[in-house]
C-alpha cells in the first residue's frame, strides 16, 4: 500500500480505487490554523469596544456641555427676571417717597389755611358781638358776609384736611413707630381746628410735623439709596 506524507492518507490494494483517509486534528492544531482569523475577530471586537466607548464618552461630553448650557442659561434667567424685580421694587419706592413729599406739602399747606381762616372766622365773630357800636347797616351787612364766607371757606378747608390726611396715613402702614409722632401732631391739629378760641396763627404745630415729615423722609431715603439698581451693579 502506497502511503502519501501529507494530512490525507491514501489506502490502495491495487490500482484502483484509492481510498482517501484524513487524519483526526486535535484543538491546539484547529486553533493555530485558524490564527489569523482569530486575530481578525478580536482586532474587530477591541475596535468596536474603543469606538463604542469612544461615542460614549463624547455623547456624554455633549450632554454635559449642553446640561451645564441649560443650567446657565437657566442662572442668567433667574438673575435677569431677579434685577427687574429689584428695579421695579426701586421703582416703587422712589414713586412712593414723591407721593408722601407731595401729600405731605399739599397737608401742611392746608393746615395753615384751617388756622388762618379759623383765626378770620373767630375775629369776624367778635366783632358782630359790637354791632351795638356799628352805625351803617351796610357795614353790618358787610360783616355778616365776611363772617358767612370764613366759614364757608373753613368747612371746605377742613374737608381738604380730612382727604390729605386720610391719604398720607394710608402711604404708610398702620401702627407704625416710624410715624406715631407725626400722626400724634395730626390729631392734635384736628382736635384744634375751628375752635372758637383760637385768635393767631400756631406755628410751631406746623414745624413740628415738618420736622417729623423731613425725619421720616430721611430714614426712607436712606433705606431706598441703599437698594442699588440691579441692571447697575
Amino acid at each position: 500500500m502506497a502511503k502519501i506524507d501529507s494530512d490525507v492518507l491514501i489506502k490502495a490494494e491495487s490500482v484502483i480505487p484509492i481510498e482517501l483517509v484524513q487524519s483526526s486534528k486535535n484543538f491546539v492544531d484547529i486553533a493555530l490554523a485558524n490564527v489569523p482569523f482569530l486575530v481578525t475577530i478580536c482586532v474587530v471586537i477591541c475596535a468596536a469596544t474603543v469606538t463604542y466607548r469612544s461615542n460614549r464618552k463624547s455623547v456624554e461630553s455633549q450632554n454635559k456641555l449642553s446640561q451645564d448650557a441649560l443650567e446657565r442659561q437657566t442662572t442668567l434667567a433667574n438673575e435677569a427676571k431677579d434685577a427687574e424685580h429689584q428695579d421695579k421694587i426701586s421703582e416703587f419706592r422712589h414713586h412712593w417717597l414723591q407721593e408722601v413729599r407731595g401729600t405731605a406739602a399739599d397737608l401742611i399747606k392746608v393746615i395753615h389755611e384751617c388756622q388762618y381762616f379759623t383765626m378770620v372766622r373767630n375775629l369776624a365773630d367778635d366783632r358782630t358781638k359790637e354791632l351795638d357800636k356799628i352805625d351803617s347797616e351796610l357795614e353790618v351787612k358787610k360783616l355778616y358776609d365776611e363772617l358767612k364766607e370764613s366759614y364757608d371757606t373753613l368747612m371746605q378747608k377742613r374737608a381738604d384736611f380730612y382727604k390729605h390726611n386720610a391719604k398720607l396715613r394710608l402711604l404708610f402702614k398702620n401702627g407704625d413707630t416710624q410715624t406715631k409722632a407725626l400722626f400724634n401732631h395730626l390729631d392734635v391739629v384736628l382736635q384744634d381746628m375751628g375752635a372758637l378760641d383760637k385768635r393767631a396763627l400756631d406755628n410751631q404745630v406746623i414745624e413740628s410735623i415738618t420736622v417729623e415729615l423731613q425725619k421720616i423722609l430721611k430714614d426712607e431715603w436712606e433705606i431706598t439709596k441703599k437698594r442699588s439698581w440691579a441692571s447697575n451693579t
